[in-house]
Protein backbone atom coordinates (compact mmCIF):
# COMPACT_ATOMS: atom_id res chain seq x y z
CA UNK A 1 0.00 0.00 0.00
CA UNK A 2 2.82 2.30 0.82
CA UNK A 3 4.86 1.47 -1.91
CA UNK A 4 1.42 2.20 -4.75
CA UNK A 5 1.04 5.35 -2.68
CA UNK A 6 5.02 6.30 -3.06
CA UNK A 7 4.74 5.18 -6.82
CA UNK A 8 1.74 7.25 -7.45
CA UNK A 9 3.68 10.93 -5.97
CA UNK A 10 6.67 10.52 -7.95
CA UNK A 11 5.10 9.98 -10.70
CA UNK A 12 2.69 12.83 -10.25
CA UNK A 13 6.05 15.17 -8.67
CA UNK A 14 7.77 13.70 -12.52
CA UNK A 15 4.48 15.27 -14.74
CA UNK A 16 5.01 18.42 -13.07
CA UNK A 17 8.88 18.89 -13.52
CA UNK A 18 8.22 17.72 -17.36
CA UNK A 19 5.00 20.34 -17.66
CA UNK A 20 7.16 22.72 -15.72
CA UNK A 21 10.45 22.17 -18.20
CA UNK A 22 8.22 21.96 -21.12
CA UNK A 23 8.07 26.12 -20.34
CA UNK A 24 4.46 27.44 -21.77
CA UNK A 25 4.38 29.53 -25.01
CA UNK A 26 7.16 29.92 -27.65
CA UNK A 27 9.72 33.07 -27.01
CA UNK A 28 8.99 35.93 -28.60
CA UNK A 29 10.94 37.73 -31.79
CA UNK A 30 14.23 38.90 -30.82
CA UNK A 31 13.75 42.73 -31.45
CA UNK A 32 17.57 43.65 -31.67
CA UNK A 33 19.38 46.19 -33.81
CA UNK A 34 21.71 44.60 -36.31
CA UNK A 35 23.84 47.26 -35.51
CA UNK A 36 24.06 46.61 -32.19
CA UNK A 37 25.14 42.96 -32.89
CA UNK A 38 27.82 44.38 -34.64
CA UNK A 39 29.01 46.58 -31.66
CA UNK A 40 29.10 43.40 -29.59
CA UNK A 41 30.72 41.51 -31.96
CA UNK A 42 33.71 44.01 -32.38
CA UNK A 43 33.61 44.67 -28.32
CA UNK A 44 34.40 40.50 -28.15
CA UNK A 45 37.01 40.81 -30.74
CA UNK A 46 38.70 43.92 -29.10
CA UNK A 47 38.03 41.87 -25.70
CA UNK A 48 40.03 38.71 -26.96
CA UNK A 49 43.05 40.75 -28.57
CA UNK A 50 43.33 42.27 -24.46
CA UNK A 51 43.32 38.66 -22.97
CA UNK A 52 45.44 37.55 -25.68
CA UNK A 53 48.05 40.50 -25.21
CA UNK A 54 47.35 40.11 -21.18
CA UNK A 55 48.27 35.96 -21.58
CA UNK A 56 51.40 36.66 -23.47
CA UNK A 57 52.51 39.28 -20.76
CA UNK A 58 51.89 37.15 -18.22
CA UNK A 59 54.22 34.28 -20.17
CA UNK A 60 56.95 36.97 -20.03
CA UNK A 61 56.43 37.22 -16.26
CA UNK A 62 56.61 34.00 -15.82
CA UNK A 63 59.75 33.47 -17.80
CA UNK A 64 61.23 36.40 -15.97
CA UNK A 65 60.23 34.81 -12.71
CA UNK A 66 62.12 31.82 -13.15
CA UNK A 67 65.25 33.43 -14.63
CA UNK A 68 65.32 35.38 -11.80
CA UNK A 69 65.02 32.32 -9.06
CA UNK A 70 67.43 30.63 -11.08
CA UNK A 71 70.06 33.42 -10.80
CA UNK A 72 69.07 33.79 -6.59
CA UNK A 73 69.55 30.04 -6.49
CA UNK A 74 73.19 31.15 -8.41
CA UNK A 75 73.79 33.36 -5.54
CA UNK A 76 76.80 32.34 -2.48
CA UNK A 77 75.15 31.60 0.83
CA UNK A 78 75.00 34.33 3.34
CA UNK A 79 76.19 32.92 6.41
CA UNK A 80 79.77 31.32 3.92
CA UNK A 81 80.45 34.88 2.64
CA UNK A 82 79.96 36.01 6.01
CA UNK A 83 82.86 33.43 7.26
CA UNK A 84 84.86 34.97 4.36
CA UNK A 85 84.35 38.56 5.41
CA UNK A 86 85.75 37.80 8.79
CA UNK A 87 88.32 35.84 7.64
CA UNK A 88 89.59 38.22 5.21
CA UNK A 89 88.67 40.76 7.69
CA UNK A 90 91.48 38.98 10.53
CA UNK A 91 93.77 38.74 7.98
CA UNK A 92 94.04 42.16 7.15
CA UNK A 93 94.54 43.14 10.58
CA UNK A 94 91.59 44.86 11.26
Amino acid sequence: MKNKALRSVIVLAGLGVALFAAGCSENPPCNTDPSQVETARTAVQSAEQQVSSAQAELDQAKQQKSRLEAQIDGLPDTQAMEQKLEVLKKGSGR
